[in-house]
């Protein structure tokens, strides 16, 4: 039986780790692009590459080129994604329209303002993630973000990864750099001479890049979620493909060692015979993530052990999905039925794969176009509204030991100062 506990939450770092992370990150501080430059190339866990200065940014030539080492079919596949995210985006935008309300001589409005400026993660290692630089940057294009840096780790030979560049230049975007990946949070926590200083960082990350954004918070520069190591939750009964569900926790555990795999099902039959196939692929694909399985009495059960464990991600391979999908409230995203693959949401669906983790589903879904946003209200008011209020005002000013608040309103209802 798996426990919550299991996954990795940002606590179970130990006060060594952290303070690893975090000396990496003021170092950069000090140091800037040499430290940069230091971290990239030391011996791994580190990327063991060596690097000029004059590298740290991917050069115009060396983007323009990508789109010559990219296939067509990935070429398309990019196109279809970012004109999918077009879509989602629209539908948000749309649903956060800048609102008005007036009546009895107050007027209150919210309007919307894009962040100045963003930096963006875009993971390599076990993989590298064209996708996830569409999903962090595109939204961001599309809301009018003005100053956009993307940071990426080196390949072996120094370069990066032609389909995220080929990407980036898709969406007009020509500032990447290639470099360590918390050295780079640190970056963009502070800034360097190659790299400024972001307002707000995006993308996720293995679990150190995530202590590194949490600790980034920590000195002034927002983030956007705490996305760690992937997590898949399947709640199957017995009507479910164990072939399908097997297929959907070993794609998840492709991201990283630290990924989370859970089957949660109502048939010991369903459980044998998923962990059977997930261990076959594991061991073919060399795979070195655990699945964890619940056994439970019933779907309802089920779902509320799904929700107990609040992951990024839920996929119903359950007879009749949408029944039960309204009582399914804490996870990232919520696939249904044996025809929805998470993949799907991964690379086509356009609904956005940067998603809470290690339990942040309890307090907010996935980053949406709100994320690149900056809410601002405004207020006017009446004489004969501020008369209406002015004693509510005096009454609570006085109670919390501000009279002078009290007395600002006043000031305006006899028409001279109260000193």
């Amino acid at each position: 039986m798996a426990n919550p506990a299991d996954r990795f939450k940002p606590y179970s770092f130990s006060d060594v780790e952290k303070q690893y992370v975090e000396r990496i990150m003021l170092d950069v501080r000090k140091r800037g692009d040499k430290a940069l430059l230091d971290y990239t190339s030391r011996p791994r866990p580190f990327d063991n590459v060596r690097l000029t200065r004059r590298q740290l940014m991917v050069s115009e030539k060396e983007i323009k080129e990508s789109e010559e080492r990219v296939t067509v079919e990935v070429k398309k596949a990019i196109l279809f994604l970012m004109k999918s995210v077009k879509k989602v985006v629209r539908l948000q935008i749309k649903a956060f329209q800048p609102v008005v309300f007036r009546g009895g001589g107050f007027e209150y409005s919210l309007r919307l303002y894009p962040i100045e400026r963003i930096g963006i993660l875009v993971p390599g290692g076990r993989a590298s993630y064209a996708s996830t630089l569409v999903m962090a940057a595109y939204p961001a294009v599309l809301v009018g973000v003005k100053d956009i840096c993307i940071l990426t780790p080196p390949r072996p030979d120094g370069s990066v990864n032609p389909a995220i560049l080929y990407a980036a230049r898709l969406m007009g975007l020509g500032r990447v750099y290639r470099c360590n990946m918390v050295a780079g949070v640190g970056a963009l926590a502070f800034g360097t001479e190659s790299i400024p200083r972001v307002d707000k960082i995006f993308g996720p990350g293995n679990r150190f890049v995530m202590m590194a954004k949490m600790i980034a918070s920590s000195y002034g520069a927002s983030i956007d979620i705490p996305a760690g190591p992937s997590e898949l939750v399947v709640l199957a009964d017995s009507s479910a493909d164990p072939d399908l569900v097997a297929l959907d926790l070993a794609a998840q555990a492709e991201h990283s060692p630290d990924a989370f795999t859970v089957l949660v099902t109502n048939s010991p039959r369903i459980a044998k015979s998923v962990k059977k196939i997930f261990t076959t692929l594991s061991e073919r694909l060399h795979l070195k993530v655990r699945l964890n399985t619940y056994i439970v009495g019933s779907v309802r059960e089920g779902v509320e052990k799904c929700n107990l464990l609040a992951p990024e991600h839920v996929s119903l391979h359950v007879e009749n999905p949408r029944a039960i999908a309204r009582q399914l409230t804490v996870a990232g995203t919520v696939f249904l039925g044996k025809y929805s693959p998470p993949a799907v949401g991964d690379y086509a669906s356009g609904s956005n794969h940067i998603l809470p983790t290690s339990g942040y589903a309890k307090v907010r879904g996935g980053v949406t176009v709100l994320d690149y946003l900056r809410l601002v209200s405004y207020q006017s008011f009446s004489m004969k509204y501020v008369k209406s209020v002015s004693r509510h005002v005096e009454a609570l000013s006085i109670a919390e030991g501000l009279p002078l608040h009290g007395a600002s309103v006043k000031a305006r209802l006899i028409g001279r100062p109260i000193l």
